[in-house]
């Protein structure tokens, strides 16, 4: 969002953007993942066509081609897979402000590189553990100099509803999402959002479903809001976004953030949040969380701590939303509001300190390893889950990013004991971006 403001500005020299853009290129990793959640929305102006034909006749495709490899014993002791897929679509030229937009997501089988049908890990594939390729993205868009719409199913990244790409499959939406540049550092946003699919969404995830559905099997037509967003100066915005779940809850969420410069390689990030959530319909999801987090940046090497407190009454528990969820203390595994669902009715601390470096001091350009851990425990210590992630990161060039990342998730109490006290989990992904 911040790019997006910079570019939006009249105010804003192209040395201050070069100046931003060479900060973020130290800025990589999982701990820099929840810093000030960079919704940022990525705007290349199409080519104009003069006829409905040539739309299509000046089409570009694009891409991302990925092979991924898990390995996990959290689901009924060791399993594995190997997975070969990606997303994979067109955009059509422009006509008058209009142009097509669409893609589709697959993840296949490697036959060899897979385990039996009893040990294979279901992270990659459909509900009985098969293939699967659909229609993720299609949608019509519309594009100005100062507006940007979706309408169909879509790809968006907000605090309570995003992308997040962390197995073969993204989170999109099916409805509509505009984003308006009001003024020069003014940004508006709307949404309504009626089903999704993608790994995050449930067993099905190649399959649209809706958002919320209650215990008693009762479906919500989906989620209504918007946002505001307001540039200080290059460095520094805060946000404002409101969501109506039908059947769930109503949330608002603030969040202020930006960067303390010093030189390009050395500077502060900060980030302030804060959400309400009201239940609707008796849903019980309902409280209030408040975060605060810093990463120090000093030439190759980052520090990072962060604090979330979910504030809960009796009976209810919070929600990450649709997604990975807003709060900055989210790990690999562990999330605040995993924890408040598993202890309703009790308050959750959560923190997450990390460090981290970029290789290129030793002649490995694009390559940064990061250890994190963090801890979340409900206040009456009936839960309490510690989580320790390293991470490696390759990024080369801008179509090639390889990640790798090991997680260690283990119960220290809880009242409910799970299958497995602990578990580890390692995710290796290459992808090739075109």
């Amino acid at each position: 969002m911040i790019d997006q403001l910079y570019l939006a500005s009249v105010d804003t020299t192209a040395e201050q953007v070069i100046e931003r853009r060479a900060i973020q290129e130290h800025e990589k990793g999982l701990i820099h993942s929840k810093q000030a959640f960079r919704y940022e929305v990525v705007k290349t102006l199409p080519k104009e066509a003069d006829s409905f034909n040539k739309a299509f006749d000046y089409a570009q495709p694009f891409g991302t081609l990925r092979m991924a490899w898990i390995d996990s014993d959290i689901i009924n002791g060791d399993s594995t897979a190997t997975a070969l897929g990606g997303s994979f679509g067109f955009n059509t030229a422009s006509f008058y402000g209009f142009k097509l937009h669409v893609g589709a997501t697959t993840s296949q089988k490697v036959p060899l590189l897979n385990p039996s049908q009893t040990s294979l890990n279901p992270d990659f594939y459909d509900e009985i553990g098969d293939s699967f390729t659909y229609l993720s993205e299609a949608s019509i868009d519309y594009e100005s100099e100062e507006l940007f719409a979706r309408l169909g199913r879509i790809r968006i990244d907000t605090p309570y509803a995003d992308s997040d790409d962390i197995r073969m499959a993204a989170n999109t939406f099916e409805g509509f999402w505009a984003n308006y540049v009001v003024a020069d550092d003014f940004i508006v946003q709307t949404y309504y959002l009626s089903q999704w699919a993608g790994y995050d969404s449930g067993d099905s995830q190649d399959l649209f479903k809706p958002l919320y559905i209650t215990q008693e099997g009762e479906e919500g037509w989906g989620a209504l809001g918007a946002s505001l967003s307001v540039a200080f100066n290059t460095d520094d915005e805060a946000s404002l976004w409101y969501y109506h779940i039908d059947k769930m809850s109503d949330i608002a969420y603030g969040e202020v953030a930006g960067h303390f410069t010093m030189t390009e390689q050395h500077h502060i990030e900060y980030g302030i949040q804060a959400s309400y959530i009201q239940e609707i319909d008796q849903s019980h999801i309902e409280g209030q969380v408040i975060g605060a987090m810093a990463i120090i940046d000093y030439e190759n090497f980052f520090f990072g701590l962060a604090g979330n407190y979910a504030f809960v009454d009796e009976y209810k528990s919070i929600t990450d939303g649709f997604g990975g969820g807003p709060y900055y203390t989210s790990l690999d595994e562990s999330t605040i509001g995993f924890v408040s669902e598993q202890s309703p009715g009790v308050d959750v601390l959560s923190t997450r300190i990390g460090v981290g470096a970029d290789l290129e001091m030793i002649g490995i350009e694009g390559l940064t390893v990061e250890l994190v851990h963090g801890q979340i425990k409900s206040t009456d210590d009936s839960e309490w889950f510690k989580e320790n992630d390293m991470a490696l990161t390759y990024i080369p060039d801008d179509r090639i990013e390889v990640s790798a990342v090991f997680a260690n998730f283990y119960v220290q109490e809880s009242k409910d004991r799970l299958e497995n006290d602990h578990f580890n989990r390692f995710v290796v992904r290459a992808d090739y971006k075109f």
